[in-house]
C-alpha cells in the first residue's frame, strides 16, 4: 500500500550498497593518518620539483663528451669578448683624467712673501747683504751685475715703498690670472707617478671636491704659462709697473710657488674605475644555424662556453606554456617515484609510514641531496656522487638495504634528468649507489667506510670507464680522448672522499636519528662504563648474571641471523634497575642472610621486583643511552608473571575474597619485546635465571627447561610483536641448550684431588 509509504526490497534492507570511487574518497579523507600522509606526500613533491628547478631546462654538455651529431645554434646569441672587453676597459682608464685639487691660499700667501723678499733686495747695498735663498729665488746669486741692475729698478724713485706696493699690487693681480686655471709647479708635476703627454685630461677640484675646471695638463704647467702664448705671458701688457721685473719676477715665481695644485691619487683612481666600469662589453654575435661543435667533436672549454650561451639565450626564449609543460611533466614523474616509494613503505615498512619525524627526515633529506648534486654536477665540481651516495649510506644504516636501494633508484634517476638527461650517466651512479648499499649490512668499525669507499672508487672507475668504451666510435677516439680518464678518476675520487665525510660525521648520524651502530655499541662493551662500575660494585650477583646473558643471547641471536652485538650489550644494561635495591633480589642475596621478602607482603614484593625496569629505564635516560638499550631493559620481562608472589598470593587469599590476588598486579607493565633481538633477550634472561636452580643440569635436564621456559612465553603471547617465527624459536632453544651445556659442563677429577 502507498498509504504506509513504498516497500523498500529486503536485500537493501540487510546489505550495504557498494560505495562509489567518489564516496570511497571522501571517507578516506576523513581519517587524519591518511590526510597527513597525503600532506607528506604533497611537501616531498614540492621539494622535489624545487630542487629540480622543474621550471627550466638544465645545460646538458660537459667538457670531454663526445658530440654525434653536431650542435647548431638554435637561436641567435651573443658571447661577451673578453679580450675586446679588457682592451678597451684599459683604453677608457688610460684616458681618464688626473684630478688635481686647488688650494687658493697658496697664492694669497705668496704675494707677501713676494713683497717681503722684494723689500729686502731694495733695502740692501750689495748682493753679499742679501740671504742666500733670495739671492737665489731672483736669479741673483753670483751675478752681482743682476742685482744693481733689479736694485735700479726698485730704488729709481722718489718713494720706493709706494713703488714696491704698486709691484706688489700688480704681482697680485698678474698670478690670479691663473686662479681658476690653476698652476702646477714644476716640484709637484716632478712628482706625479710617471710622465703624462701635453694634452693629458685633468680635473681641478676645490677642497671640498667641487669640480672647478677641465683642462689638458700643458694649461696649467707653470713652465708653459710663462711663455708668450700662456696665461701668464699674455698678461705681461697689462702690469707696467711689474713688466720691468719680467725676467726676476718669473725666476722668482718658478722657485717659489708650490702645492697650487696637488696630485690626489685615489680621486684619479676613482675616475678611472668609473670609466672602466661605464665601458661597454664587447660581444661577438652568433647567429641562429651557426654550427658551434662539428659531429664527431669534443667538448672543450672554449665551445662549451659558446653552448652555455647559446642554452641561457635558447632558455630566455621559453614561454610560460612551454615552462608549465616541462613542470607538468616533472610532476608525472616525481608523483609516480613518490607513490612507489609511498606503496613499498605502505606494504613493508608500516612503522615508518607511523613516525612522522623520521618519515619527514627522509624527505628532507632526499630533497637536499636532489638539490645538492644538481648544483654540484657542474664542470668545476663534478661531485653528484656525493649528496646521493651519502643519503643512501645514512638511509641504509638508518633504516635498511632495501629502502637505501629504492630510493637511491628514484634519486638518482631525478639527478640524471636534471643535469645530463644521459643513460650511461644514470646508470654509472645507480651503480655507485648500489655497490655502497651491498655490504652494509652492520657498520662494525670505522675501517668498514673506508673500506667500502676504496670499492665505491674501484667500481666507479671501471664502470665509467666501460661505459665510454661503449659508446665509442672507435679505438682511436676512445684512448685519444683524455676526459674519459679524468671523469673516471673524478667519480672514484668523490666516491671515496663520500664515504670517509659520512665516516666522520657517523656520530652525529646516531645521535640526529637516534640510531646505534655497531661501532656505538663496541664503544658501550667497555666495562669501565659508570653504570656497570656502579652495577660490578652494588650488586656483584646481578652483573655476573648478566655477563652470562649476553653470552648466552649472543650466540642464540646470531644463530638466527639477529645482531647478536646488540643482544650482548643489551644484557649487559637490562638489568641496571637491581643496583638501586640490590638486597631484593635472588642472586645478590648471601647464604645464611635473612630475606627481606619474608617481612613483606606478596604485592609489595612483587612491586619492588618489577620496579627495577622502571629504575633501570630512569638510570639509562640519565646516562644517555640510546633508545635501543633502553628498549631492553623494558622489554626484556615484557608483560611476563610474577609467579612466586603471584602463588603465594593466591595461596594466602581469603575465602570470602577480599584479598584475591589480581594477576594485573603481578605483571610487569611491558612492553612486551618489539625486536628478534629483545625477545632473544627474554628467553636468555628467563632460561639463565632457572638454570641456577638445577641442582644437577643434566643435558636432558637443561633441554626440557628450555623448552617448558619457551612454551610458557609463547603460550603467554609475549613473542606476538617482535617477529620471531617457530623456526626462529627452534634455533634459539638449540643455542641456548647449546650454550648452557658448555656453562655447566662437567669435569674430570684427578686421582689425587680432594674436594674442597
Amino acid at each position: 500500500m502507498t498509504f504506509f509509504g513504498t516497500r523498500r526490497a529486503r536485500q537493501t534492507r540487510v546489505f550495504r550498497p557498494t560505495q562509489s570511487w567518489w564516496e570511497r574518497i571522501q571517507e578516506s579523507l576523513q581519517d587524519y593518518r591518511i590526510v597527513r600522509l597525503l600532506t607528506v606526500a604533497v611537501i616531498t613533491v614540492v621539494l622535489l620539483l624545487l630542487a629540480l628547478q622543474s621550471w627550466r631546462m638544465q645545460f646538458p654538455y660537459r667538457e670531454g663528451q663526445y658530440i654525434t651529431d653536431g650542435v647548431l645554434a638554435r637561436v641567435s646569441f651573443q658571447v661577451r669578448n673578453e679580450q675586446e672587453t679588457q682592451r678597451a676597459s684599459d683604453e677608457a682608464r688610460r684616458s681618464a683624467p688626473l684630478v688635481f685639487v686647488q688650494h687658493n691660499d697658496v697664492l694669497d700667501s705668496l704675494a707677501a712673501t713676494f713683497r717681503s723678499q722684494l723689500s729686502q733686495v731694495a733695502n740692501a747695498s750689495e748682493l753679499k747683504e742679501l740671504d742666500e735663498s733670495v739671492a737665489e729665488a731672483f736669479g741673483l746669486k753670483e751675478n752681482p751685475d743682476e742685482f744693481v741692475k733689479l736694485h735700479a729698478l726698485l730704488t729709481g724713485t722718489d718713494s720706493v715703498g709706494e713703488h714696491l706696493d704698486q709691484i706688489v699690487l700688480e704681482y697680485s693681480q698678474w698670478i690670479s690670472g691663473a686662479r681658476m686655471t690653476g698652476i702646477l709647479d714644476p716640484t709637484t708635476l716632478a712628482q706625479l707617478p710617471q710622465p703624462y703627454p701635453d694634452d693629458t685630461r685633468i680635473e681641478v677640484v676645490n677642497e671640498s671636491g667641487i669640480l672647478q675646471n677641465v683642462t689638458v695638463l700643458s694649461d696649467v704647467i707653470l713652465e708653459n704659462q710663462l711663455l708668450a702664448t700662456g696665461a701668464l705671458g699674455k698678461a705681461w701688457p697689462g702690469h707696467p709697473a711689474l713688466r720691468p721685473l719680467r725676467p726676476w719676477v718669473e725666476r722668482w715665481t718658478l722657485s717659489s710657488l708650490t702645492g697650487h695644485l696637488v696630485y690626489d691619487e685615489n680621486a684619479t683612481n676613482e675616475r678611472r674605475q668609473e670609466a672602466a666600469d661605464a665601458t661597454e662589453v664587447q660581444y661577438d654575435f652568433y647567429p641562429a644555424d651557426t654550427v658551434l661543435i662539428p659531429a664527431g667533436q669534443l667538448v672543450t672549454p672554449d665551445n662549451e662556453r659558446l653552448l652555455f650561451y647559446e642554452f641561457e639565450a635558447w632558455e630566455a626564449t621559453r614561454t610560460t606554456g612551454e615552462r608549465l609543460r616541462r613542470v607538468a611533466g616533472a610532476v608525472v614523474l616525481v608523483t609516480g617515484l613518490v607513490l612507489l616509494v609511498g606503496l613499498f613503505l605502505a606494504s613493508a615498512r608500516r612503522p615508518l609510514l607511523n613516525d612522522l619525524t623520521q618519515l619527514m627526515a627522509l624527505v628532507a633529506m632526499s630533497a637536499a641531496a636532489v638539490g645538492a648534486s644538481r648544483l654540484l654536477s657542474a664542470d668545476s665540481w663534478r661531485a653528484e656522487i656525493i649528496p646521493l651516495m651519502a643519503t643512501v649510506i645514512i638511509i641504509a644504516i638508518v633504516h635498511d638495504r632495501v629502502l637505501a636501494v629504492l630510493i637511491g633508484f628514484c634519486l638518482t634517476l631525478l639527478v640524471a634528468f636534471s643535469t645530463l638527461g644521459r643513460l650511461d650517466h644514470f646508470v654509472s651512479l645507480f651503480v655507485l649507489c648500489v655497490t655502497v648499499v651491498i655490504p652494509l649490512h652492520t657498520v662494525s668499525s670505522r675501517s668498514t667506510m673506508i673500506k667500502i669507499g676504496f670499492a665505491a672508487a674501484a667500481t666507479g672507475f671501471v664502470v665509467v670507464w666501460g661505459l665510454n668504451l661503449l659508446q665509442a666510435h672507435s679505438l682511436p677516439d676512445f684512448w685519444g680522448n683524455p676526459a674519459i680518464l679524468t671523469s673516471s678518476l673524478t667519480l672514484s675520487v668523490w666516491s671515496l672522499v663520500c664515504c670517509f665525510l659520512v665516516a666522520g660525521i657517523l656520530p652525529f648520524i646516531e645521535k640526529a636519528f637516534g640510531i646505534v651502530t655497531d661501532i656505538s655499541l663496541l664503544e658501550l662493551t667497555n666495562v669501565s662504563h659508570p653504570l656497570l662500575q656502579e652495577l660490578v660494585r652494588r650488586a656483584p650477583g646481578t652483573y655476573n648474571h648478566s655477563l652470562s646473558v649476553a653470552t648466552i643471547g649472543e650466540a642464540a641471536a646470531d644463530a638466527i641471523g639477529a645482531n647478536g652485538l646488540l643482544v650482548r650489550v643489551g644484557a649487559y644494561f637490562h638489568d641496571i634497575g637491581k643496583m638501586l635495591k640490590p638486597e631484593y633480589f635472588i642472586e645478590n642475596m648471601i647464604e645464611g642472610q635473612d630475606n627481606p621478602h619474608n617481612n613483606l607482603t606478596p604485592a609489595m614484593s612483587a612491586l619492588i621486583i618489577i620496579g627495577h625496569v622502571r629504575d633501570g629505564a630512569e638510570l639509562a635516560e640519565q646516562h644517555n643511552l640510546p633508545q635501543n638499550l633502553i628498549d631492553f631493559i623494558e622489554q626484556h620481562h615484557g608483560t611476563t608473571l610474577v609467579e612466586y608472589f603471584y602463588h603465594e598470593a593466591a595461596a594466602h587469599a581469603d575465602e570470602d575474597h577480599r584479598t584475591d590476588a589480581e594477576e594485573s598486579t603481578f605483571r610487569y607493565p611491558g612492553p612486551r619485546p618489539q625486536s628478534r633481538e629483545t625477545g632473544v633477550m627474554m628467553l636468555a634472561d628467563a632460561v639463565e635465571s632457572a638454570s641456577r636452580t638445577l641442582s644437577d643440569p643434566t643435558p636432558s635436564r637443561i633441554q626440557s627447561l628450555v623448552r617448558e621456559i619457551t612454551l610458557k612465553r609463547l603460550l603467554d603471547g609475549q613473542f606476538d610483536d617482535c617477529g620471531l617465527t617457530m623456526n626462529d624459536l627452534r634455533v634459539v632453544q638449540e643455542s641456548i641448550v647449546k650454550t648452557l651445556l658448555a656453562v655447566h659442563h662437567g669435569r674430570i677429577r684427578y686421582p689425587d684431588q680432594k674436594t674442597a
